[in-house]
């Protein structure tokens, strides 16, 4: 099955634990969360504290997504804080490899992340050892965002890239941004296998459980290529 994942970017704060439950309820798969440091991205978001909090509520894996430059530092305090996927971009490394030998280290899933702009061929030195690769499908920095249609062929690019180097291994595609009833089918059929989303989540009209059967069903009818998942 195809992977759902929960940007705690758009959860109610106020409401912390009432809205992580309200999405495991609703069936969701894993939690995302985003670190921004201002820098990388225009905006400020969540730092360790906030993610032991979400810890001590949720029961799925929580991926990190780290939008910082030099994030280095870092990795290890998010992995110690409830971190299972380590997501940093590989835009704001300076060593890669090492980055994922830090993340390794710290006893978490590496993942890297390309922006928009960045072309899927960034990730060839490494993608024998990552089993996930996440396509941003907006410029990262702020929830709510328009799909950008042009990253279509990049998720079926970073496809072919891990269909070639993993021939026999489970990895996923993972997308973020803009990811909604409208635009998970195409995402579905350009080859991703876990989708992130947050406003279609946490801000659906009708709640949480709504928001997930409501992506669920989009994903369960689409025509869709057969796709391993990690």
């Amino acid at each position: 099955m195809a992977k759902i994942s929960a940007s705690l970017l758009s959860a109610d704060f106020g409401y912390l634990a009432d809205s992580i439950k309200a999405a495991e309820n609703a069936g969701v798969d894993e939690f995302h969360f985003d670190v921004m440091d201002g820098h990388f991205v225009p905006n400020l978001t969540f730092g360790p504290p906030i993610l032991e909090a979400v810890k001590r509520h949720a029961t799925l894996p929580i991926d990190v997504h780290v939008m910082e430059r030099s994030p280095e530092v870092m990795i290890p305090v998010l992995a110690s804080a409830g971190g299972d996927i380590i997501t940093v971009h590989i835009e704001g490394v300076a060593d890669i490899d090492q980055t994922i030998d830090i993340i390794l280290e710290a006893g978490a899933q590496p993942a890297v992340a390309i922006r928009p702009r960045t072309p899927v061929s960034a990730l060839w030195p490494v993608a024998d050892r990552i089993r996930r690769v996440l396509v941003m499908t907006v410029e990262p920095g702020f929830g709510g965002q328009d799909f950008l249609p042009d990253t279509l062929p990049k998720i079926s690019e970073a496809l072919s890239m891990m269909q070639t180097i993993h021939s026999d291994n489970p990895f996923e595609i993972a997308v973020d941004g803009g990811i909604k009833s409208a635009t998970i089918a195409p995402t579905l059929n350009a080859g991703a296998t876990t989708f992130i989303s947050g406003s279609s989540i946490f801000s659906h009209p009708q709640g949480v459980q709504k928001g997930v059967a409501t992506l669920r069903e989009k994903l369960a009818t689409a025509n869709s290529r057969p796709l391993r998942e990690a």
